[in-house]
């Protein structure tokens, strides 16, 4: 699951679409859920494991405001990812299995990824922008 945040401590990040400054993950595991969330200084990593692997946890981050996607993970081919920067984006890209040159901002990213959403709700990627 790939969660996309307005929050941001970092002045050069506000440039950025509103409601999509950051993006972190979450991966469900067979004993509850993993957090990882990319920041500037370094990568934080939890463990939720009050929440089974088979919870919505998607649909709950949205009823708190939040956009959040399910996304499978993918099959990329085995080749080196494009070289770009150490961002959020790219921590999520890679987390996922997604290879792609032009997806580089967290909004270019859940126009990306909105399109492959395993989710039945695609109205509720838009609550927090209303």
């Amino acid at each position: 699951m790939v969660v996309f945040a307005e929050e941001t401590r970092l002045p050069k990040l506000r440039c950025l679409k509103p409601g999509f400054r950051h993006c972190y993950a979450y991966m469900a595991l067979p004993g509850g859920w993993v957090g990882i969330d990319p920041l500037a200084y370094m990568t934080e990593i939890k463990g939720f494991y009050d929440w089974p692997a088979d919870a919505d946890l998607a649909g709950h981050l949205r009823r708190l405001g939040h956009c959040a996607l399910t996304v499978p993970v993918l099959q990329p081919p085995r080749r080196l990812a494009p070289p770009l920067p150490f961002s959020c984006v790219e921590v999520v890209k890679r987390l996922i299995g997604l290879q792609s040159w032009s997806t580089r901002t967290p909004w270019e990213l859940f126009l990306h990824l909105r399109k492959i959403c395993l989710d039945d709700d695609h109205h509720s990627f838009y609550i927090h922008l209303q």
